[in-house]
């Protein structure tokens, strides 16, 4: 675990592998999660993966007794093509979320 991505560097992130990460089963979904309780800093603001720029999206669930919320937010997410992990610090998931397009437009914005 590093506390910067290459060429995404943002004092707010953090790259990670998918080793570093748990399935995190909520009714009929899965989702990776990373438990960050051991890590003095607070969460970052985004996710790196496999290259790919997770951002939390101000959203949070509780890890025990999320209720039906957290697999409709996943399902949600999957149906408009975006990809979601979750960060657990305490008695909650903060929820973040990747989406392709976002990043297209970005680029494209910077041409």
């Amino acid at each position: 675990m590093t506390t910067e991505a290459p060429e995404m560097a943002h004092q707010t992130s953090v790259e990670l592998t998918f080793d570093d990460f748990y399935l995190l089963t909520a009714d009929d979904v899965d989702a990776f999660a990373v438990d960050w309780n051991e890590q003095p800093a607070p969460p970052p603001f985004y996710v790196v993966v496999d290259g790919k720029r997770f951002a939390y999206v101000g959203q949070t669930y509780l890890v025990r007794g999320y209720g039906a919320e957290l697999p409709d937010w996943v399902k949600a997410e999957d149906a408009a093509g975006h990809l979601v992990l979750f960060v657990e610090r305490g008695t909650r998931l903060l929820a973040y979320s990747y989406d392709p397009a976002a990043i297209e437009e970005d680029e494209e914005a910077s041409e």
